[in-house]
């Protein structure tokens, strides 16, 4: 197997894995946060309102919905990113389809990063929200890894335009021969 095909294939199993743990810890978070932070895994803006283990069923299920939503987004980017790596196997540098897949990540990683922004202010919301009035709380954050995570989306987004690029032209040089 020559070395572009293999990093190919090392790349999809981190993929894969990445999916997997996004998954995983997304679901067993709400499930057994105690376990988690067993491993040193943790709610750290959960944590300053009373944890997980206080809230109530729709504070769990609501929570959960929370965090599902960006991690939904990022195991969806990551499912596009899979797709573009098959087109590439398959020697299908410059087709429509590459760029489309590309185009996905880009704009599934753009949603992804506004979700999260917004993912620990509705934490906050959801874990005060049975506190007395008065003791309720409403925070918003913005952190290096959300404007770091423009990079890459948007990365996505003009190599899939410089693909779209290279294909008209080199459908256009085919035209002339």
């Amino acid at each position: 197997m020559n070395n572009k095909l293999l990093s190919l294939t090392l790349l999809k199993w981190i993929i894969w894995l990445s999916i997997v743990l996004i998954a995983t810890f997304t679901v067993w978070i709400w499930a057994d946060p105690a376990m988690l932070t067993h491993i040193g895994a943790e709610q750290k803006v959960l944590e300053e309102y009373g944890g997980i283990e206080g809230f109530v069923l729709w504070q769990r299920i609501a929570g959960f919905i929370a965090d599902a939503l960006p991690a939904g987004l990022l195991i969806a980017a990551l499912a596009f990113l899979l797709r573009l790596i098959w087109q590439l196997e398959a020697g299908n540098w410059f087709d429509e389809a590459s760029e489309r897949s590309l185009e996905h990540v880009g704009h599934f990683m753009l949603w992804y990063l506004l979700a999260s922004f917004f993912n620990d202010t509705f934490l906050v919301l959801i874990a005060t929200a049975t506190n007395p009035p008065g003791e309720r709380a409403l925070a918003i954050s913005l952190s290096s890894d959300t404007i770091l995570g423009l990079v890459p989306a948007l990365m996505a987004l003009v190599i899939a335009r410089m693909i779209r690029l290279a294909r008209e032209q080199r459908d256009e040089l085919n035209q002339i021969i």
